[in-house]
């Protein structure tokens, strides 16, 4: 199988700022992290036709930033993983063994260029 690119026009939304528990207890999802997932899921279906990937994975991910703002790699990956699962990319995100992941900043730009290829043990 050969190497598989993609890419998202926005950044993920952290998986630590995702939910919002108010005094009822009820947990939800703020407009910002549904309407990103929506678009993410939307943009890896457009772009990935066929069956998710059942076999074990190495990912590359760039992160391009629009600028230096901190951001934790870890947090967004969890979310990334999750929307590749639901866009139906990867069969679950268990498959992944390795990662690779770059922030890249560029004034004024964002984006997620995901490379994805089978994995071989070393």
């Amino acid at each position: 199988m050969e190497e598989i690119e993609l890419y998202l026009s926005k950044l993920p939304v952290p998986k630590s700022n995702r939910y919002i528990r108010p005094k009822g207890g009820k947990v939800f999802k703020p407009p910002r992290v549904t309407n990103w997932e929506a678009r993410a899921i939307w943009e890896l279906r457009e772009q990935f036709k066929g069956d998710a990937i059942d076999y074990e994975i190495s990912v590359d991910i760039t992160l391009i930033l629009p600028n230096r703002r901190k951001r934790d790699i870890d947090n967004m990956l969890k979310s990334l993983w999750d929307v590749m699962e639901k866009a139906g990319v990867i069969k679950n995100d268990n498959l992944i063994f390795e990662v690779h992941t770059v922030k890249k900043i560029e004034k004024g730009k964002e984006g997620v260029i995901i490379k994805i290829r089978p994995f071989q043990s070393p």
